[in-house]
């Protein structure tokens, strides 16, 4: 679905604001300021905060389900799809790394509701994209079979959120196993992928 100039406007405007001060911290009139519109402009866009706030979420996560999409139609190595995800998956986190520590409480401390609000409304469809993607690559001989897909997902999304939430105190470890994240990304990511690799091991 299209969205307008003036809803798009006013998530752009929510998104640090949110992931400044959270979801209880920031009021539609705050909004309204920081995208020069009328509260009334605000509702009529998007007639709850909470409507909002799923929006800036589902719009923090555009890029990277239109690269999912894009690598799930290309063709080539589906390793190297799947490489080129994590990859892509890390940068996202750190390009987007206040809304993504934001969206990492709102898990934490967030009831049973709301974790079922951010799953039905927010990640379904890239969790699904993430899943096709390495069906393919099932279908394709290059992961194991008898592995499901969306445990596999999980792992890959795991993987990223570990490096990017401890990372912190990760670069401070003994050796210089720890210097750049991305490297790590991608020496971990390896190592995942091998245990997932059809032609490694006697789970073809």
């Amino acid at each position: 679905m299209e969205r307008t100039t003036g809803a798009e406007q006013i998530i752009r405007a929510a998104e640090p604001l949110f992931a400044a001060h959270g979801y209880d911290g920031v009021s539609m009139q705050r909004i309204a300021v920081a995208a020069g519109v009328s509260k009334a402009n605000i509702y009529h866009h998007f007639p709850s905060k909470k409507a909002l706030y799923l929006a800036v979420l589902r719009y923090a996560l555009e890029d990277i389900q239109a690269l999912l999409t894009e690598l799930h139609q290309a063709e080539g190595d589906s390793r190297e799809k799947l490489a080129h995800f994590a990859r892509a998956q890390l940068e996202h986190l750190l390009e987007h790394d206040c809304l993504a520590r934001l969206v990492l409480r709102e898990l934490l401390d967030g009831d049973h509701a709301r974790g079922r609000e951010l799953a039905e409304q927010v990640f379904a469809g890239y969790f699904n994209l993430v899943q096709a993607l390495l069906a393919q690559g099932q279908r394709e001989g290059q992961v194991r079979r008898d592995v499901d897909a969306g445990h596999m997902a999980a792992a890959i999304a795991a993987l990223n959120v570990f490096l990017f939430q401890n990372w912190p105190a990760l670069k401070h470890l003994p050796g210089d196993r720890f210097v750049d994240i991305r490297d790590s990304g991608r020496t971990l990511f390896a190592l995942l992928f091998d245990g997932l690799n059809a032609r490694g091991g006697s789970h073809a």
